[in-house]
């Protein structure tokens, strides 16, 4: 009855369109779910969320669960994929297949933008962590409902095999902030990430992200994750110096 009462306040019933969900988390994952209303949950973005008991849900405990349970499967996939490799380049690679970019990538490959229910505007869904944590509240439904080995068999098999790739992953440095950092020590350069501004839009914060070098005002960039805009406001920041040095 408790399932039942959840999954209308999800906007899910035993309804065609119901059955249509359920055969499609089956299609993606390659196992038939036993807890629908776990997936339907997955999708739900704080923006819209339910209340139940007084209690607001939405995909965020999820999210907050499947962080954690897709950090470890990568880990140990990796571990045991490079056995001389240092702690150091399995934390950099690992953070380059989980990072937002690579996650909303992912989310938008299996057709999540699809089920997303979110109040947000496509571009505010474009700029925010929307799609990336309703992927790893996914992971965390997988982990509820199947235990760990069947999460671990899903992102082994119908992600890391058949969506990355570790040689271009591993030979493509992503991290500008990194990047900058080294230019900016090397040529003895201060470096100032500042935060311009932090607007809140409906449940989510817009961050304005400004680069400053040598108290000069180089690239500002705004999105809805700080590290996402300070990232972005790196990358382009170089693209600009390497103008400026020809």
């Amino acid at each position: 009855m408790a399932l039942k009462k959840l999954l209308s306040l999800l906007g899910a019933t035993n309804t065609k369109s119901d059955k249509e969900f359920k055969h499609w988390v089956k299609v993606t994952t390659g196992f038939t779910p036993r807890n629908l209303g776990l997936y339907h949950q997955a999708f739900l973005h704080s923006s819209v969320s339910a209340m139940r008991s007084g209690t607001p849900v939405s995909n965020e405990r999820l999210e907050f669960l499947g962080d954690a349970v897709l950090g470890a499967i990568i880990a140990e996939y990796l571990f045991k994929m490079f056995p001389y490799k240092d702690e150091g380049f399995l934390t950099q690679l690992r953070s380059r297949i989980v990072n937002g970019q690579s996650l909303r990538d992912l989310a938008l490959k299996f057709g999540f933008n699809q089920l997303l229910k979110a109040s947000l505007t496509k571009d505010e869904k474009t700029r925010s962590s929307a799609y990336g944590d309703a992927f790893e509240a996914f992971i965390g439904a997988i982990y509820l409902d199947m235990g760990y080995n069947t999460a671990r068999k899903f992102v082994i098999n119908k992600i890391i095999k058949l969506h990355l790739d570790l040689d271009e992953l591993i030979n493509t440095n992503l991290d500008y902030k990194s990047q900058l950092q080294i230019f900016c020590q090397k040529n003895k350069l201060s470096l100032e990430y500042k935060l311009i501004s932090e607007e809140r839009h409906g449940s989510n914060k817009l961050f304005v992200v400004q680069v400053i070098i040598n108290g000069k005002s180089y690239t500002r960039f705004e999105n809805f994750s700080k590290r996402v805009a300070e990232q972005k406001a790196a990358q382009l920041t170089l693209e600009e110096l390497q103008k400026e040095l020809g």
